[in-house]
């Protein structure tokens, strides 16, 4: 709801300041006074639009705040205008794009009367309001339907995936053919490149390589006083001693196991010399395998293990596409199971809409008697789409004709603001508690109304204010006297300037405007009787 208002230099508005109640607060005074101003004020701060006429002339800004709530948050709203042209709109002290502000204000705020700013004159609300009326009814099947419409969406986006991929992968499919036909062809196996060079490089170096070699394992092995004769007597003399102490014993084994180790070392390197016999055959066969392996690594521009990979990718690609007719076969199935499944969920809320609307009509058409609309005709029209989307196949669009012999049309062409206003009125009504939206602005909405029917509205804002806040402009004593809390707006002159203010009534007040609104004075005492009484009936 919204708590306070403020405004500076906006039109004929220097500055007001007010706060506003939670219930139904009622905004009266005389033609001309600026309950207008005041309202397109608050409009244009919820996302309206706005021009430089707006600023107050002489003055280089006009600014208009809000401070209220929004589901228990804390919520501040602020718009300058620029005598420049330009605007600037702040949200809890953040600069935010009108379109932020509009989709914020959206579910929190709605202003009747002014036609960019009613929701009921977009015929894409009209299927929600429709679903809200019994939506204990109606919620649960909506919630089931969405959800088979999610995963039914899902099945066709991964048809038509798979589609998509197979035009372009068969545009493909040679070239992946001559590829992995090529790579397979190369024999490549992980690392082999990196062994290739290690092998070549101990060809080259084979006769040093041998050399050495042969003078180690005539060290170890071969001379006369060679490093495993001598270290075999060294072991034989600690076993001797090693019964006498445990730290011989130790330093007996190691040294036994040094032996062993050299041992095996003697034995490999006597192998290796009987290996290290190339011939420049061998030489020049592994010189052209790593030609052929740089030749593929420069072509794709990767590492051996790099090419296995892609290797192994095209043959996933074209299994793929020699499998293709199964796999679409297989999606197409899966998303005609699930359009089958939404088609009859649609079906299912189709048929339950159609009641809840045939209720909702009749619901409306009795309220729309009492708002003095005694020869209207209203008619909730639902037809088919040629798609099924997340609400179902249903179009629903409003239908009146509110004088006798006039054909049903469309909400959208109803040229009154009050009749669109009341019309509201009697869906809010209706509808009640599953409306979210917190406040709701009335600009005027006793137009072309008066006597019973006034009285009628009246009780039925109070209604309504019982769940939401409701402000209204009004200029019929019937409305004024239902008024929770009660504002005069009056405009004086002051030297040369328009100045508007704004008045939070009291009890008394309030019995004087309502007396004001009955006989164009407070000072009548049969007015003011007359509006006590008027007040004491609201109650």
């Amino acid at each position: 709801m919204i708590n306070q208002i403020i405004i500076d230099n906006f039109a004929t508005i220097e500055h007001i300041d007010f706060d506003l109640g939670e219930g139904l607060n009622i905004i009266t005074g005389e033609t001309g006074a600026g309950k207008s101003v005041l309202v397109t004020a608050i409009s244009t701060v919820l996302g309206g639009r706005a021009d430089t006429a707006m600023v107050r002339t002489g003055q280089n800004k006009a600014l208009i705040q809000i401070a209220g709530d929004k589901n228990g948050e804390d919520v501040i709203i602020s718009r300058e205008i620029l005598s420049s042209g330009k605007s600037i709109c702040k949200l809890n002290g953040e600069l935010v794009t009108l379109g932020q502000v509009r989709s914020f204000c959206s579910d929190w705020v709605d202003v009747h009367g002014q036609y960019d700013n009613q929701q009921i004159l977009d015929p894409d609300n009209h299927i929600h309001i429709t679903d809200r009326y019994h939506s204990e009814i109606t919620g649960p099947e909506l919630s089931k339907l969405e959800s088979l419409y999610t995963e039914y969406k899902a099945a066709q986006r991964e048809y038509d995936e798979l589609v998509r991929a197979e035009a372009s992968a068969l545009q493909q499919q040679d070239y992946y053919r001559f590829e992995y036909g090529y790579i397979n062809d190369l024999h490549l196996r992980s690392g082999e490149d990196e062994e290739l060079r290690q092998e070549l490089e101990l060809m080259r170096n084979s006769a040093k390589i041998y050399s050495s070699v042969m003078t180690a394992y005539e060290y170890l092995h071969e001379a006369d006083a060679s490093v495993l004769s001598s270290l075999s007597r060294a072991c034989d003399e600690m076993d001797a001693v090693s019964p006498f102490s445990e730290k011989l014993a130790s330093m007996a084994s190691e040294s036994r196991d040094a032996y062993y180790t050299l041992e095996d070392v003697s034995d490999r390197l006597r192998e290796l010399s009987g290996s290290l016999n190339y011939s420049e055959a061998d030489m020049d066969s592994i010189s052209e395998r790593l030609a052929v392996i740089e030749d593929a690594r420069r072509k794709y521009r990767m590492s051996v293990d790099e090419i296995l990979e892609y290797r192994d990718e095209l043959g996933r690609k074209l299994n793929i596409i020699e499998n293709f007719d199964t796999e679409k076969a297989s999606l197409a199935a899966k998303a005609e199971r699930c359009y089958r499944v939404l088609e009859d969920q649609a079906s299912h809320v189709s048929e339950i809409r159609s009641i809840i609307a045939s209720r909702l009509e009749s619901a409306v058409m009795a309220e729309l008697r009492d708002l003095d609309f005694a020869n209207s005709e209203f008619r909730i029209d639902i037809s088919r789409l040629d798609e099924i989307g997340p609400d179902g196949f249903d179009q629903v669009e409003f239908l009146i004709s509110t004088n006798p012999g006039e054909p049903l049309m469309p909400l959208t062409r109803i040229a009154s603001g009050g009749e669109i206003s009341r019309i509201m009125l009697a869906f809010k009504h209706i509808i009640g508690s599953s409306d979210d939206i917190e406040t709701m602005i009335f600009d005027e909405i006793d137009t072309g109304i008066s006597g019973r029917t006034a009285l009628t509205v009246g009780h039925k804002m109070r209604e309504i204010a019982e769940h939401r806040q409701i402000i209204a402009v009004t200029h019929l004593p019937q409305i004024a006297a239902y008024g929770r809390d009660n504002y005069l707006i009056t405009k004086s002159i002051s030297g040369e300037r328009t100045l508007t203010n704004i008045d939070h009534l009291d009890a008394e007040g309030k019995v004087r405007m309502v007396a004001t609104l009955f006989s164009g004075s407070s000072d009548s005492e049969s007015a003011v009787q007359a509006a006590r009484e008027l007040i004491d009936s609201a109650v």
